[in-house]
This record gives structure tokens, C-alpha cells and sequence, in this order.
């Protein structure tokens, strides 16, 4: 028996992902260690510049991967097309109309009411690093976890493992977040096998980074709500929560309600509807 090959004759893919994960961390680490010291007047300035650094270092991990194991970004779900470009404008357009059908059910219960009035928008500079965070949160994290780890499991596994595995890592990388709740953690883990079925299906990660994207910032750039328990976000429409309960998520934000577990489930099924071309 090899205790690092599978009968394949393969380094275990529980390996090669702690590996990648390792690196991973400990190059963010160093890189946050290296900038936090220094004088930012500007926080979001200092969360791009770490999140940047956090692409670069998928960057580099892809390109050892690509050295030592032959495997191209394309064997990881990382296509430029015609097709993919129309999976990542669906992922935008659902992520954007998911949040949005939340919040207007909770003003329609009168769990959560705008701070302002929808005639009264707040339009700043800020909220230009508050999308491009999204942007770089949404490309980091589905490149390490949908890129990586579900391709790395997908190739000798049952897709028990792919589709569990890579969530529950997923809502794991939450578990220091503030507020966090059991039911926002569960949520993340659904989210995960939602991002995992777009990924499978489509045989690329844009759908995925595209719903991503504009979930994170229609919660906390458009809405104003929490996003995963994150409370620092500039917003076009400032929402004051009235009832703190399992629909409105509470501090947690919207991730942590029973809304987004049933948005979760309809739009698994309209994925599972949208027909999908070759990505050539």
C-alpha cells in the first residue's frame, strides 16, 4: 500500500489540495503581514491590495501545477470563449436578480426597510473599490476552491466527494468571519455544491465567479446588507434590518436566512434548465 499514490499511481488528491492550500495561505499571510503595518488611509485600498495578492499567488501555485503535473488552466475550468463569457453574464445577471428578490421579500415583510428611500441613492468613489473587492473576492475564491480543488477531486473521485468536499472547505473559510451563524455556514456549504453543479456543467468556472460577483456586491455595494458577516461596505442603498431572525440572516447578513437557502434551491433548478454549448 502507497501512502501518498492511489492505485492510478497518483499523489493522492487530498495531498496535492492541502499542498495548494498551504501555499496559498502562507503566501497571503506573508503578503498581509508585509502590508497591514503601513499607513493606508483608505481601508479598501489596503483589502484590494491583499486580495490582488492572493490572485498572484494562484497565479503562481497554477503555474507549478502546470510544471509538475502537465495540466493546463483550461483542465481547471479557466476558459476565455464565446460560450464561457456567455456562462460568466448569466452568473452576473442571477447572482444580481437572487439578492435583489431577497431584499424586496424582506421590505415586503417589513424585516428590513432602506435607510434612505429609493429616490435617494448614495453614489461615491467608494463604491468603485467596494465592486473591484468583489471582483478580485469572487476570482480568488472560485479559482482556489471550483478551479482547483473540485478539478483536482473530479478526477478519480465520486462526485459525492467533488460536490461535498469543496463546500465544506468553502463555508470553512468563513468560520473566522464575524457574526458567523450555524445557518449562514450552512448556507455557504449549499452555495458551494451550487457553484460546484455550475462548474461541472458548463466545464468552466465563469458562471460560478460571475454569480459570485454580483452576490457579494448586490448584498453590500448595492443593499447595504452584511455580506458574510462583513459590516464595512459603502452602499448605494443603506438597509436598516428591523427583525433579527432566521429571514433576515441578522448580523451574519443575508446568508444567514432561510430565504437564501430557498433562492439557493430555485436557482440550482434554473441552472439545471439553461441548455449548455461546447466551450470552444
Amino acid at each position: 500500500m502507497n501512502l501518498f499514490k492511489n492505485k492510478h499511481n497518483k499523489i493522492y488528491s487530498g495531498i496535492k489540495i492541502t499542498l495548494f492550500i498551504a501555499f496559498y495561505f502562507t503566501f497571503q499571510k506573508a503578503a498581509s503581514s508585509l502590508l497591514i503595518p503601513l499607513d493606508f488611509t483608505n481601508y479598501y485600498t489596503l483589502y484590494i491590495l491583499i486580495k490582488s495578492l492572493s490572485v498572484v499567488a494562484l497565479i503562481i501555485a497554477f503555474i507549478f501545477v502546470y510544471k509538475l503535473e502537465n495540466r493546463s488552466p483550461r483542465k481547471f475550468g479557466v476558459i476565455i470563449s464565446k460560450q464561457s463569457l456567455k456562462h460568466l453574464l448569466i452568473g452576473l445577471v442571477l447572482g444580481a436578480l437572487s439578492i435583489t428578490i431577497i431584499a424586496l421579500l424582506l421590505f415586503a415583510t417589513d424585516n428590513a426597510t432602506l435607510t434612505y428611500s429609493f429616490e435617494e441613492p448614495i453614489f461615491s468613489f467608494n463604491l468603485i473599490y467596494v465592486l473591484i473587492i468583489f471582483i478580485l473576492v469572487g476570482i480568488d475564491e472560485e479559482l482556489l476552491v471550483r478551479g482547483y480543488i473540485v478539478h483536482t477531486l473530479h478526477r478519480y473521485n465520486n462526485n459525492y466527494v467533488v460536490y461535498i468536499i469543496p463546500a465544506v472547505i468553502f463555508s470553512a473559510l468563513h468560520l473566522l468571519n464575524p457574526n458567523v451563524s450555524v445557518v449562514g455556514l450552512i448556507n455557504i456549504v449549499l452555495i458551494g455544491i451550487l457553484f460546484t453543479y455550475m462548474t461541472l456543467k458548463t466545464k468552466n468556472i465563469l458562471m460560478a465567479i460571475g454569480f459570485h460577483i454580483t452576490w457579494n456586491f448586490f448584498q453590500g455595494g448595492f443593499f447595504g446588507f452584511n455580506v458574510s458577516g462583513s459590516t464595512l461596505w459603502d452602499s448605494v442603498y443603506p438597509v436598516r434590518i428591523i427583525h433579527d431572525n432566521l429571514l433576515t440572516g441578522g448580523d451574519f447578513g443575508l446568508e444567514g436566512g432561510i430565504l437564501t437557502t430557498l433562492i439557493f434551491v430555485i436557482v440550482t433548478m434554473v441552472v439545471y434548465l439553461i441548455p449548455v454549448e461546447d466551450n470552444q
